[in-house]
């Protein structure tokens, strides 16, 4: 299993979402905790990061293998998320 950490950011975000997008959230941050590549490689200013998609919302994280850490970047809706 692998600990999660949450940027200032996505905890402000996280903290913005109804509660039904916060649960969902929840489901898949825990998911993570065990599968942490299982989201879409990103590029360009994301480049060592991963996406995971559950609709409409993005969750953006950059997994540490070695050290067994997932840094939770981002949270929000797909039109605002990579800004």
């Amino acid at each position: 299993m692998y600990q999660i950490f949450l940027s200032n950011k996505a905890e402000k975000d996280l903290k913005k979402l109804d509660k039904i997008y916060r649960s969902k959230t929840g489901k898949s941050i825990d998911f993570l905790a065990s599968n942490p590549l299982a989201g879409a490689k990103m590029g360009g200013e994301y480049k060592d990061s991963y996406r995971i998609k559950i609709p409409p919302l993005r969750i953006i994280y950059t997994p540490d293998i070695k050290n067994k850490i997932i840094w939770i970047r981002a949270i929000g809706f797909r039109g605002g998320v990579y800004k």
